[in-house]
């Protein structure tokens, strides 16, 4: 019994046709890669190089050492001011709690957290916007980048810097942004 071959140039085909399937899709990923890059997700607030915060003196407004290890495991939106806190600190105080509180059930994640600059003591009128933040006196430069006192700040439960909103921004873009943060890294924090 004889097995007749198709003629070469039928060969060559049939053998440039399956290297040419198998070629495309490592081709393809290439070319996606290299040439097309995707733009990625989008965040609403300034991405910041994830690192940990570094450590810094701090202590609570009745004098007793902190630090932001007392914290791990919460997700900490942060905000820096001067203790005299003017219109724009109420605003963000403000801001602050209603972006925490409209996480809902996912709120006992996020912890607000107030680094205090200078040497002024909060008016009544700032401890009450800032209901049930942690209020920490820096005793160092707060070694967060970009205008401090223009924005807060998203920190993750390991200790890193994520984001940084300016005080400006669209409070329900930060509060469906954290959402997603929160939702996304279920198992962080």
């Amino acid at each position: 019994m004889s097995v007749s071959l198709p003629p070469p140039r039928k060969q060559r085909r049939i053998i440039l046709a399956v290297v040419g399937i198998c070629a495309a899709p490592i081709a393809a990923s290439y070319l996606l890669y290299y040439v097309w890059k995707p733009a990625g997700g989008l965040t609403y607030g300034q991405l910041l190089e994830t690192r940990p915060v570094p450590a810094f003196r701090q202590v609570t407004l009745d004098g007793k050492a902190a630090d932001l290890g007392q914290l791990k495991g919460k997700w900490l939106l942060a905000m820096v001011d001067d203790g005299s806190c003017n219109v724009a600190c109420l605003d963000a105080l403000h801001a602050l709690r209603q972006i925490r509180i409209a996480q809902g059930k996912e709120m006992g994640r996020l912890e607000r957290v107030w680094f205090l600059t200078g040497t002024a003591a909060p008016s009544a009128e700032a401890l009450a916007r800032a209901d049930g933040a942690r209020l920490f006196r820096a005793q160092d430069p707060v070694p967060l980048p970009g205008d401090q006192t223009g924005g807060y700040y998203l920190i993750d439960p390991l200790g890193n810097q994520v984001v940084r909103y300016p005080r400006s921004a669209d409070p329900v873009k930060v509060i469906k942004e954290i959402g997603k943060f929160l939702k996304n890294n279920e198992n962080l924090g």
